[in-house]
């Protein structure tokens, strides 16, 4: 989609492991400054009780497009969205957690990410875009074999992958 596209159209947003939704207000933003018509959630995806409440609040939308656990959505009844957005958990790959890491088969908090990869999979009309965002640590030697099989069933699936280490102090 090409910068005049987003500038003429409704994006429809759809977001995993929302919190209180800090990609949604990135998109606030791009409408308010122009760069954007504007853009609608379709669904979110989030656990925490609290998160969920302040989600709603922050973001005036109802509870009822929270589908919850991730591991209990099915693809084929997600809506269609240009962009899907998942920060999957991070304990298990930050220096300051358990560095037990995010391949497929381990259970850990952090291998949740592999659900957005299933549900690419089974939804009926895959998003446009996708946006994994996690620690800077993903990328290193440690999980780096992990992170290649995580890409390369991006490729399969028939993305893109521009994929790029930022580094963010906020002042």
């Amino acid at each position: 989609m090409t910068n005049e596209e987003f500038k003429n159209k409704i994006i429809k947003v759809g977001t995993f492991f929302s919190g209180i939704g800090n990609p949604e207000k990135a998109f606030n933003r791009l409408e308010e400054e122009g760069y954007i018509v504007d853009y609608k959630i379709e669904f979110f995806s989030e656990i925490d009780k609290n998160a969920i409440k302040s989600y709603c609040a922050i973001h005036n939308i109802d509870e009822k497009f929270n589908l919850g656990n991730i591991t209990s959505i099915k693809g084929s009844d997600l809506p269609y969205c240009d962009i899907w957005i998942g920060g999957f958990p991070c304990q298990d790959i930050f220096v300051a957690g358990k560095m037990k890491g995010f391949d497929y088969e381990s259970s850990t908090r952090s291998s949740l990410g592999w659900e957005m990869i299933r549900l690419l999979r089974e939804v009926i009309i895959k998003p446009k875009y996708v946006i994994f965002e996690n620690v800077a640590i993903i990328a290193g030697k440690k999980f780096k074999d992990t992170l290649d099989l995580f890409k390369e069933d991006l490729k399969n699936l028939g993305y893109t992958l521009y994929d790029d280490l930022l580094s963010v102090v906020l002042v």
